[in-house]
């Protein structure tokens, strides 16, 4: 326990800003902002897996939980049903990601290497420049958690936790699903590397996230806006990777004053290079150095212009959008062989870089700018709360642009005479009644995608949409019930089946593990356990050399 508190102390000095009575301004804090509130209501109306944001578009809405990951959702809202403000939930989501990932980070490098390296290695780790680009420049609270989900799952592979790993790999997709095409393809050949009987596991935690992940890659050919982004544009430079740098402006073509930082890190560099050169010298270390250099080095090279072949023809690497989120990979790497160096070399020199680490990166460890503002600031102005949550607000279906203008009414007889009462409303289902004197088309100012539907009578009936985007109904003469509700689609509805049946599997293994392990807890005749020697014994390839 000592030393897992002494794996936290940098880390907490370097997230002590977020903590703070004010607001850090990032690329993505006010989008956040804004999709804590919105998921917060739909969660506090009893929707416990929301995927409409019925406020946002002007009052139209839009399915924006539907492709935006919604673990950080979750936690935001729990932080602000807690009594913290949304704007406070931004800054305290990133602190206890970043935190808990630190925690995970110990406890995978303890199993492997024990505690002094799994010291080393995590301040190493806690101190690489990418933490601090994502928390007070970017504020990508997914891919924050994401990180920390591959760690927990790396920790779950090393103590043979198969729900861990499970749990670990669906937190990843729902934390940021970049992030897991990023990383479940490098988890899944750690796991064949070093545990595989732990494969089925990641097979059961894909399984899990399928509601989210299945609805969010097919359904995506309803919508625009979602990769708004052109990798082509966003390759860094080699020498903005080598050499120190701390911009904190956008990424993109010629933009140079302020530029993003995109280093990989003083000590992360040292930590690379040595590991090679330990690995070229030592035979003993190559099979466990070279697999790990092996998959940085395809890292920092899909950073780079020369790979833009791999872009263009590997599937689904378009969509990780950045290049330089690589970085990701180099961060969890020099962790790994951060603690690695400390259990084969003399721990004075990994020692001296752990300080080096803290003294390179202690200027990152702070916001740009600290402004003071609430949730009223945002959630007063219309250019915040009438967008789309997105870049331009570029994210609307396929069927019509953002809606700029808010609407007067909500429900409208655009064609003939008709009195409409509307006398239930929730975020997702209208009803009212419906007294027309002629035939008519009530006009419903929401913006259509598939699964809204609308009853007349409590019969379901057509919904006209390719006009304008918005759900439009045909109501016959007299007086009837119209109801509009958003349902799941048979896709989702599908989905969720896969996850459900994922989790029955999950809980029926665990539990039929846990009674095998009770039964041999009783069976087993009683072993005296032999004496193996004072200190920690590495894997046979960790461990130093004993003088005779």
């Amino acid at each position: 326990m000592k030393f897992l508190l002494l794996a936290l102390i940098p880390a907490i000095f370097a997230s002590q800003w977020l903590f703070g009575a004010r607001f850090i301004p990032t690329h993505d804090g006010e989008y956040h902002i804004i999709r804590f509130w919105q998921f917060y209501k739909m969660l506090s109306q009893g929707y416990v897996f929301p995927r409409w944001a019925p406020d946002l578009n002007s009052g139209y809405g839009l399915p924006l939980f539907l492709f935006h990951y919604p673990f950080p959702n979750y936690i935001g809202s729990l932080f602000h049903a807690l009594g913290a403000t949304f704007v406070d939930t931004v800054k305290l989501t990133l602190a206890l990601g970043y935190l808990i990932a630190i925690v995970w980070c110990f406890l995978w490098l303890r199993k492997v290497f024990g505690n002094i390296p799994a010291l080393i290695g995590t301040i190493i780790c806690s101190m690489v420049p990418y933490w601090f680009l994502d928390i007070y420049v970017r504020g990508s609270v997914g891919e924050v958690w994401a990180l920390s989900f591959v760690l927990l799952t790396l920790a779950a592979l090393e103590y043979g936790v198969s729900f861990g790993v499970a749990i670990g790999i669906a937190g990843i997709i729902v934390s940021h699903n970049i992030t897991a095409l990023i990383f479940i393809p490098i988890i899944f050949l750690y796991a064949w590397y070093r545990k595989r009987g732990n494969i089925l596991a990641i097979a059961t935690g894909i399984g899990l996230a399928t509601y989210f992940w299945l609805p969010a890659l097919v359904e995506s050919r309803f919508m625009v806006g979602l990769n708004s982004v052109s990798y082509a544009d966003h390759f860094p430079d080699l020498f903005q990777l080598l050499f120190p740098s701390w911009g904190t402006g956008f990424s993109g073509v010629g933009i140079t004053a302020d530029e993003m930082s995109y280093q990989i890190g003083i000590v992360p560099l040292l930590v690379l290079c040595i590991s090679f050169f330990m690995a070229m010298r030592k035979k003993v270390l190559r099979a466990i150095i070279f697999p790990v250099l092996c998959v940085t080095a395809i890292a920092i090279f899909g950073m780079t212009e020369y790979s833009l072949p791999l872009w263009r023809y590997v599937p689904l690497m378009g969509n990780i959008q950045y290049p330089w989120r690589l970085l990701m990979v180099t961060t969890i790497a020099t962790g790994y062989l951060g603690a690695l160096l400390t259990a084969v070399t003399p721990r004075w020199i990994m020692v001296g870089f752990t300080v080096l680490a803290f003294i390179a990166s202690f200027s990152y460890m702070k916001p740009v700018t600290y402004e003071k503002r609430d949730d009223a600031h945002y959630l007063s102005r219309r250019e915040f709360t009438d967008g789309t949550s997105s870049l331009g607000n570029s994210f609307s279906t396929i069927w019509t642009e953002w809606k700029k203008e808010r609407f007067s009414t909500r429900f409208q007889a655009s064609t003939g005479d008709a009195i409409i009462n509307l006398y239930k409303e929730t975020p997702l289902s209208y009803e009212m009644t419906i007294n027309a004197k002629t035939e008519i088309t009530v006009s419903a100012q929401i913006l259509y995608f598939p699964g809204w539907k609308a009853y007349v009578d409590g019969k379901e009936t057509t919904i006209s949409y390719q006009t304008d985007g918005i759900i439009h109904v045909n109501m016959p003469v007299g007086e009837h019930e119209l109801r509009i509700k958003f349902t799941e689609t048979p896709l989702q509805l599908f989905a969720d089946g896969i996850s459900l049946l994922s989790l029955f599997s999950l809980l029926a293994f665990g539990i039929l593990k846990g009674t095998h392990a009770y039964r041999n807890k009783f069976s087993t005749p009683f072993k005296r356990p032999q004496n193996t020697g004072s200190g920690r014994i590495y894997p046979r390839t960790h461990q130093r050399t004993q003088k005779k």
